[in-house]
């Protein structure tokens, strides 16, 4: 991928951030105007004041995995196309393999259109990965550049000694509990932190039911976090490796550095899966027929890029209770492509490979 420069784009009032933090703002901003107007639809006023904040939305990595994300930006995007804001944007996949093997993806397919007829499409070319050349940049001056920030096995009598190293070395104060602020009114308590470095198990930021918004506030509150028992990664831990890669791609935005103590070496770290999967658009229909049409919109928070694990949709039949994924009761992990996770473990190495580099951080 690659990044808009933001003294380029001066001249407009311009808005530049990753998607998911962009898709949290937008969950943020239709929970608050729920509040205040429960039966009106929330798309139009949001999209409104996200024009009037600026001519120019620039977003890195972009992905729909969910029904909610995936019908709240069908009408986010096409309103704010009409009126007049540019969008740019990075991608992983073209635009016809957004939401693919997604729930209902036919009521999803006219967008791809409408962003083929009014987006240029340009796709970026090389194999190189810039990213790892990260690692091998001069090292820095300070104590604790000679410290691993990747521990291996985690279970080592050493490893306890330098993850108390490194919570010296980036943080002033005692050692203490606290408790975070997260998006939408929620909290998130942090076992042992100090001023400036948090101190998680795995077990606590993956196998609980956070999202993108705590990984935000995480990566917002603190300058490196420290992760053990981290496990090996694959098939076998499908919702922890998921969050493990949301956290990443959260950490990576914030600069924020990041220590691991695992059971198995970083180039291990990540596995493939055994089985492949194949969808066709239909696969997935779930609704009746007219249920969900052009006239159904979200009315209550949901998606994957939310806090919230429900969606409420409005139809012209009434209203349903969806899960994230258009099915109550089923995990998005359990309904997500296995090529979109195998991707996604790509990414998250490589971005690992480049958060290890003595220079990274804030």
């Amino acid at each position: 991928g690659y990044k808009i420069k933001s003294d380029r784009i001066k001249e407009v009032t311009n808005k530049q951030c990753h998607f998911h933090e962009f898709m949290l703002d937008v969950h943020q901003r239709i929970h608050a105007y729920k509040a205040m107007h429960p039966r009106s639809d929330p798309i139009p006023p949001v999209a409104a004041a996200l024009a009037k904040e600026a001519r120019l939305l620039c977003f890195d990595e972009m992905q729909i995995t969910d029904i909610a994300d995936a019908m709240i930006i069908k009408r986010l995007f096409t309103i704010l196309l009409d009126l007049g804001v540019v969008i740019v944007t990075t991608a992983n996949r073209p635009p016809c393999g957004l939401y693919e093997g997604g729930i209902n993806r036919s009521i999803f397919l006219p967008f791809i259109d409408t962003l083929r007829e009014r987006m240029m499409v340009f796709e970026m070319g090389g194999t190189h990965d810039y990213r790892r050349d990260g690692s091998s940049v001069p090292t820095s001056d300070s104590a604790a550049a000679s410290l691993p920030p990747y521990l291996c096995p985690s279970t080592d009598p050493s490893s306890q000694g330098i993850l108390e190293q490194w919570m010296v070395s980036k943080g002033a104060g005692e050692a203490r509990s606290e408790t975070i602020p997260v998006a939408m009114g929620r909290s998130l308590h942090v076992e042992r932190a100090n001023d400036s470095c948090g101190w998680f198990s795995f077990n606590e930021l993956c196998k609980q039911p956070l999202g993108a918004a705590d990984y935000i506030a995480i990566a917002d509150r603190f300058d490196m976090i420290i992760v053990e028992d981290v496990p090996q990664l694959g098939g076998h831990t499908y919702n922890e490796a998921r969050r493990f890669v949301t956290l990443i791609d959260a950490l990576y935005e914030a600069r924020t550095k990041l220590i691991i103590a695992a059971e198995v070496p970083r180039d291990d770290l990540f596995v493939g899966f055994d089985a492949s999967v194949e969808t066709h658009d239909g696969d997935e229909e779930i609704a009746i027929e007219g249920v969900l049409d052009k006239e159904s919109f979200v009315i209550g928070e949901g998606g994957s890029s939310s806090s919230s694990s429900t969606t409420l949709i409005r139809t012209q039949n009434g209203e349903m209770e969806w899960s994230a994924t258009g099915r109550i009761g089923v995990s998005l992990a359990q309904l997500s492509s296995v090529r979109e996770v195998s991707f996604a473990f790509k990414r998250a190495d490589s971005r690992l490979a480049e958060m290890a580099g003595a220079n990274w951080g804030r």
